[in-house]
């Protein structure tokens, strides 16, 4: 269980509430506050911020993985509504979410993309704040829609005054990679209700014959489960913190989610699916991070022929009322649903960042196998961490380097900067080459042209160099990115002489 090990991350230290709204967000997506517990547990980051609006990324990793098979989406959402709610504040108030609603549109099933959590304040005063936020996968298919309405307060006590200069947090390495970044266990819950009925596989995961990922990140149990009736708890963990010192609502959101997800499945047959319509959840109090166990126990009822209502209450360990939520499953024949179309193959735009150690069969020689290792995976580790910030998807590595695809030029030229910067601190030194091209892809891997014009790139750059093709520097003008022209090279295995330049900023 995640929730068992020591935390990482940090919530914000007290002055971050005296910044006004947007400059807290900001300070998050530039690493000027440490990264929230909850955020280094799902590894999402805001990529966008502006008065009202705010977007937040979120790996579709194993982490998220719910015992249906799908990605838990909520997270994203609830994070996306409260970076962009916080917008609307000044320096000294804060927001405290009160009624959170969602629609989902279609399964969202994980992979190696983002999903995209766009989210914009509709209304606000000096009481209230309402926001509304769009979910899409990698794919920009729409996976559901959703709001938020929260109360306005000040903080109690004033905050003391920010410092009069931010630097960016140098986040800690560590051995083993951030949950969201791990191969967690998972039973194949999807095979297994096509065979048998939901109660019968819900009552193997309360005896903890079967188990997914979701479980394992959040620290789920499953105490008890009959035909319409189920109780589940999390621990209050640190890991669940986010912008502030309570278990965030993302979490409480989830646990109601799971817990009614579990309630639903007992009512499904063979034969048969069950799809969640809606969920509507209110927060009624905060609950400390003390460790002790949140409790979720749902109930349904049958108002039509396959058509259900959930009711859900959490509790805190002092058995206090903690949030409400209800929602609307609907139950039909399994074979009316469409299974999902997926293209053998498709070509794409997009931007590859090839990185590569600098002399690392000196390194191995002078340090020797162990040490050599355990040096890589602190390279390993420090390089996912900062393409997962720049919102980018590792594709592979290449023993000691890496292959990742960006959605944009600037964020695979900003990657290449903080890799570089990060590995310097093990004395490491990289080259990185970029380039922007049409790729095919299938699966996970990506070919083509594109992938060996920037493989090539890579190997042409000096030590310590980021290279990047002529595509790539006419994609970024207008930005701040520096260049100094490299001249023309010739690319083993690419028909003509390609102009290259080094990025200076």
């Amino acid at each position: 269980m995640i929730p068992d090990e020591p935390v990482r991350g940090r919530t914000p230290p007290p002055w971050f509430r005296a910044l006004g709204g947007i400059e807290r967000i900001r300070a998050f997506s530039r690493s000027l506050v440490p990264t929230p517990p909850i955020a280094r547990l799902l590894g999402y980051r805001t990529t966008h911020v502006a008065a009202g609006t705010a977007t937040v990324v979120m790996p579709a990793s194993d982490a998220c993985i719910a015992p249906n098979g799908q990605l838990e989406i909520m997270p994203a959402a609830i994070a996306a509504l409260e970076c962009a709610s916080v917008t609307a504040l000044p320096g000294g108030v804060e927001v405290i979410p009160m009624r959170f609603t969602f629609k989902g549109f279609r399964p969202s099933w994980p992979g190696k993309g983002n999903l995209l959590a766009r989210a914009r304040v509709v209304n606000d005063s000096n009481l209230f704040v309402y926001a509304e936020v769009q979910v899409e996968d990698h794919d920009g298919r729409y996976l559901g829609e959703g709001s938020l309405h929260s109360m306005i307060q000040p903080v109690e006590p004033a905050p003391p005054p920010p410092p009069a200069t931010m630097n960016r947090i140098e986040e800690p390495v560590y051995e083993t990679p951030d949950p969201y970044l791990r191969r967690l266990p998972s039973s194949p819950f999807v095979d297994l209700l096509e065979r048998e009925d939901g109660l019968s596989v819900m009552r193997k995961v309360a005896d903890g014959l079967l188990s997914t990922p979701v479980v394992d990140t959040y620290g789920l149990q499953l105490h008890d489960v009959a035909e319409g009736h189920a109780t589940e708890s999390m621990p209050a963990s640190e890991w669940l913190c986010g912008f502030g010192t309570d278990v965030s609502c993302q979490a409480i959101g989830t646990l109601a989610d799971i817990s009614a997800w579990c309630v639903a499945t007992s009512l499904q047959r063979t034969g048969t699916t069950v799809v969640l319509l809606d969920s509507d959840i209110r927060f009624l109090r905060s609950v400390r991070p003390d460790g002790r166990r949140i409790r979720a126990e749902s109930t349904v009822s049958e108002p039509a022929p396959d058509l259900f209502v959930i009711d859900t209450k959490i509790h805190d360990a002092d058995g206090r009322l903690v949030a409400l939520g209800a929602g609307a499953i609907s139950r039909f024949d399994a074979s009316r649903r469409v299974g999902r179309q997926r293209k053998e193959s498709q070509r794409v735009l997009t931007t590859l960042l090839f990185t590569d150690i600098v002399d690392s069969t000196g390194h191995a020689q002078r340090l020797g196998d162990t040490a050599w290792r355990a040096l890589l995976e602190q390279h390993n580790l420090a390089t996912r961490r900062e393409v997962s910030r720049c919102n980018g998807t590792e594709v592979g590595t290449t023993g000691d380097g890496f292959l990742a695809r960006f959605d944009s030029p600037a964020q695979a030229i900003e990657a290449a900067s903080s890799v570089r910067h990060a590995v310097g601190a093990l004395d490491l030194q990289i080259r990185a080459g970029v380039h922007s091209g049409e790729c095919e892809i299938a699966g996970t891997t990506l070919a083509g042209m594109a992938v060996h014009i920037a493989s090539r790139i890579q190997a042409t750059a000096a030590p310590g160099e980021i290279l990047v093709s002529a595509t790539v520097k006419a994609l970024v003008v207008g930005s701040t990115l520096q260049f100094v022209d490299r001249g023309e090279h010739v690319l083993k295995g690419v028909p003509e002489p390609w102009k290259l330049y080094a990025v200076t900023r």
